[in-house]
């Protein structure tokens, strides 16, 4: 059964949470950056996930903390 919209979401919270309490010093930005949430866009900008399914965010986050 594959995971709800809601069920990802609450875990991008929990991974967030967990960023926030052991890496306290970072700025909020900073914190999406280094946990996946924000990744690089063309240019050197930022892509915007707007239109990313939280699954994939998660997936995403989960990921680049496994690299770390």
């Amino acid at each position: 059964m594959p995971l709800s919209r809601l069920d990802a979401n609450l875990a991008i919270l929990k991974l967030l949470q967990e960023a926030v309490e052991t890496q306290p010093d970072q700025r909020f930005g900073q914190l999406l950056w280094n946990i996946g949430v924000l990744i690089p866009g063309e240019e050197g900008g930022i892509t915007d996930p707007y239109q990313d399914e939280s699954t994939t965010i998660l997936r995403r986050m989960e990921k680049r903390k496994q690299a770390l």
